[in-house]
């Protein structure tokens, strides 16, 4: 069964307790390795979250200009 894929705070979590782990001294080439790749995954879904919200943020600003571009113009 595949893992399913974690949102930003989760993720977040995650890389919080990779880092806690890399920063020991007990842990093997395979251990380390498996790690890093895991590190990787999860910037990746944190990145694409952060740049799905300021898609959705950057919208929501042009329908705000829009709309107020509208009401000025009915109050001419």
């Amino acid at each position: 069964m595949a893992k399913k894929q974690p949102g930003y705070a989760e993720a977040l979590v995650e890389l919080e307790e990779i880092l806690e782990q890399l920063e020991g001294d007990d842990l093997d080439v395979d251990q380390l390795a498996a790690l890093v790749g895991r590190a990787s995954e999860l910037l990746i879904t944190c990145r694409s979250s952060i740049t799905r919200a300021q898609e959705d943020v950057d919208r929501i600003v042009k329908e705000l200009d829009e709309l107020e571009i509208e009401l000025d113009e009915e109050d001419e």
